[in-house]
């Protein structure tokens, strides 16, 4: 099936390479040859236009044929207007120099900025990603977020692999994920941050501190959305990439309107296949003493495959409805499991398996000043955890029968496993919005969320009582429910953002078959947060804000009611609390607007964390342990060098404290969390030449990663390494080493046609990287990527 995924895939990008497009790009600069940043661009008479860059580059790729005026508007210079012919196959490329105009300021003067500079703007904090700019690479969501100041995501392996997203020293479940302002709990690993192409989006907006209503979160202080490409014209993109590790991955979108009606279809879909075979560094113990050595030895047993194909039909712009949609998806995935947590134990036979149907709905309508969203979905996921192995394997792919009187499995030595499991997940959303003044808006948003587990284990220890508890549902409601106003005074001088937010949860559910009684036990609890930030604007270039939120996080259904094997379930858990504070600065540090400087500190008091501890003699459950007190700061420093070159500068400082340590951990009190990293930054650089070779447009890019050596295990205050300073060999056994990485990539586009191609090397140094629990991860490696976009 994939490999005719792959090869229907290829052959549309060739046959399709014949067809002709034309378009319009260019750059815009001052009279000393800097690039101007947030331009306009319009095509006259038409509703066809766009922003400059940060590089002074624009595109505008849905243009019709014929003969046209475009013009050019920044405040600070005279408009321009250019006489342009659009013919296919002949696009155009324009080089323009804009004159500095002493016109008063009660003059009008047309400017803009883009979307996504108007949500950075914002009284919360947000970093907006605007992946719109890198489509043509090969880079991954880890990597594009890795480059954003105060943000670390971590992976377990390679492709497909678990990932967990660090926010300004918060992670894990403290962090929520939606698509489109939808929570991601109904779409199950298809939204897996290491298999998610960029290709599927134009956006990705990471929240520091408060959200807004709209998202309808339960987070810590922290939340990703990730925003789908929006193109309501007529287009069909097409990409494959190949890769070091026997990696390929194939993506085909597309959206089309259907003539003569208000009626349009959409598909979105991606296919990946990697055998993850990179060489690691492990402890392999002799076979007649027993004492380990280090050997690099390649990945054997971590391979992924994946589909996913979501798609859509509606109508737009009608009299009932500004948007009305039905959506379908498939998901399924296939994965191999490689070692634990720690890479001290590998596996040769262990799988997961997923496979998922979703169907979904959205509504939205402008009713006078009522704005009107509504969404709803259910998907019906089932999975496999197959650890029933009839061999045990070494680093080396050695294996060893396992004996008949050995009834362990490879990551469970005490039990096989053979786990199906059925999920029937529903969500629904309102988002109501509605303008009560000029400068007023008030925001409701309500997100339901239901989960129903259902199963089997056939090998699952019973302890004498013959009953499989995954074959009793367990079911899991979550509502939260907030309110704000968003209002602006003095004249735009002052922006002001006010939540009030309800959680509640309830929980039915038999936690293992240890701690089964013959009743399933129920839980309900409700919460409350709060919160306000204000903006103020110095300019329109220059503001401070602040933010003050006490923020509550429920408890997922696997911490309350376990895994029904080895994890308990934990009905007397109660929500995470922390009370955050956000303190800002941003501007501009020229006249140009070519350089930007974005300064951000931040302090979370977090009560009630939970962690996953020992639970009787083989059991683990979560409970609410330590507090943490976390102290940090960041900024980032944009812009361009020269005309051509354009920076960016990231760092990063985050001090998480443990505070009342439980009894037995007194010696841990006040003592850094391991497995965060606490300082760490990159420096990334884009060169654009305006010619090099032929007529095509060449863009060269490259980052640089650094991370400061970290604690791998909790130690005493006494026993923490100096930032930057040197350890010993006895304490470098608790440390994660500094890492430096080093990217670099390059991307063409052809002059005649919308085709692109890309080459990546990752990690070109071939340096030591590691993640939280000192899990090594690839070496040097390579990608390629060709692009295809008709519009």
């Amino acid at each position: 099936m994939y490999k005719n995924y792959f090869l229907g895939c290829f052959l549309l990008l060739i046959t399709t390479t014949i067809w002709g497009q034309s378009s319009v790009s260019g750059t815009i600069s001052d009279q000393n040859g800097l690039p101007l940043l947030g331009a306009t661009i319009q095509i006259m008479s038409t509703t066809i236009g766009g922003i400059t860059n940060e590089n002074g580059y624009f595109e505008l790729n849905k243009t019709p044929f014929g003969n046209y005026t475009l013009e050019i508007a920044i405040l600070g210079f005279k408009n321009r207007r250019i006489p342009i012919t659009l013919q296919k196959g002949k696009p155009i490329s324009l080089t323009i120099t804009m004159t500095e105009t002493s016109q008063n300021l009660e003059e009008v003067i047309l400017q803009g900025k883009s979307k996504t500079q108007r949500k950075r703007e914002e009284p919360i904090k947000i970093e907006v990603i605007d992946v719109n700019q890198l489509q043509a690479q090969s880079i991954s969501l880890p990597q594009i977020m890795n480059q954003t100041s105060g943000v670390k995501v971590r992976q377990t392996g390679g492709i497909g692999s678990s990932t967990s997203i660090n926010i300004n020293g918060l992670q894990g479940n403290a962090i929520r994920f939606f698509r489109d302002g939808i929570p991601l709990d109904y779409l199950g690993r298809a939204f897996n941050l290491s298999m998610v192409p960029i290709d599927q989006l134009a956006n990705i907006e990471i929240y520091k501190g408060i959200l807004p209503v709209d998202l309808g979160a339960d987070a810590l202080g922290g939340a990703v959305n990730f925003i789908s490409r929006q193109n309501n014209d007529n287009n069909l993109d097409l990409t494959y990439s190949v890769g070091s590790f026997n990696t390929h991955q194939a993506n085909l979108n597309g959206y089309i309107n259907i003539p003569n009606s208000k009626l349009f279809a959409s598909v979105s879909s991606y296919l990946i296949s990697s055998d993850n075979n990179y060489t690691i560094d492990v402890d392999i113990p002799d076979s007649e003493t027993g004492v380990p050595t280090t050997a690099s030895v390649e990945r054997f047993h971590d391979g992924v495959q994946s589909l996913f194909v979501e798609t859509k039909l509606g109508m737009r712009d009608t009299k009932i409805a500004d948007l009305f949609e039905f959506g379908f998806s498939y998901f399924d995935m296939y994965k191999e499991l490689q070692n634990n947590i720690r890479l001290t134990i590998p596996y040769g036979e262990a799988i997961y398996e997923e496979d998922a149907l979703i169907y979904s709905v959205r509504y939205q309508k402008q009713i006078n000043k009522l704005h009107l969203d509504l969404f709803s979905a259910y998907s019906n996921r089932t999975t496999l955890f197959d650890d029933t192995p009839e061999n045990r394997y070494n680093w080396l792919a050695e294996a060893s029968p396992i004996p008949d009187n050995d009834n362990g499995g490879e990551t469970n030595q005490n039990s096989k496993s053979f786990r199906n499991l059925e999920f029937d997940n529903w969500i629904a959303r309102i988002n109501l919005s509605y303008q009560l003044h000029e400068n007023h808006t008030l925001n409701f948003n309500h997100n339901y969320i239901y989960e129903k587990r259902i199963g089997t284990d056939p090998l699952a220890p019973a302890f004498g009582k013959d009953v499989d508890v995954l074959s009793f549902p367990a079911k899991y409601t979550r509502n939260i429910t907030g309110i704000g106003i968003t209002s602006s005074f003095f004249n735009g001088k002052l922006d002001n953002i006010f939540t009030v937010k309800r959680y509640g949860v309830k929980t039915s559910s038999i936690s293992s078959t240890y701690d089964y009684y013959g009743i399933i036990p129920e839980f309900k609890d409700d919460s409350y947060g709060f919160g306000n930030s204000i903006k103020y604007n110095f300019n329109k270039n220059r503001y401070v804000r602040f933010s003050y939120e006490r923020a509550s996080r429920i408890p997922e259904s696997e911490e309350y009611f376990g895994d029904a094997l080895f994890i308990s379930g934990n009905s007397s858990l109660q929500p995470e609390l922390s009370d955050n504070i956000n303190l800002g600065f941003y501007t501009n540090l020229n006249k140009n607007r070519t350089l930007w400087l974005d300064i951000n500190s931040f302090y979370r008091d977090i009560q009630n964390n939970i962690f996953l501890r020992p639970y009787g003699l083989i059991f683990s459950r979560y409970q609410n342990t330590a507090d943490a007190s976390i102290l940090g700061g960041e900024f980032s420093l944009k812009g361009t060098a020269t005309k051509n070159i354009s920076f960016n500068l990231a760092v990063t400082y985050q001090d998480i404290r443990r505070k009342n340590t439980e009894e037995n951990s007194r010696s841990l009190e006040n003592s850094r969390q391991p497995n965060i990293p606490y300082f760490f930054g990159n420096i990334g650089l884009r060169y654009h030449p305006k010619k090099l070779i032929g007529k095509g447009d060449w863009q060269f890019y490259s980052n640089y990663s650094y991370v400061e050596q970290y604690l791998l295990n909790a130690v005493s205050t006494t026993q923490e390494p100096p930032l930057f300073g040197d350890v010993d060999s006895i304490a470098g056994a608790n440390i994660i080493p500094t890492q430096n990485i080093v990217d670099m990539g390059m991307t063409y586009k052809m002059p005649t046609i919308p085709l692109w191609f890309n080459a990546e090397i990752n990690n070109l140094l071939d340096a030591k990287a590691f993640d939280g629990f000192r899990v090594q991860k690839p070496g040097i490696n390579y990608r390629f990527k060709i692009k295809y976009s008709i519009n």
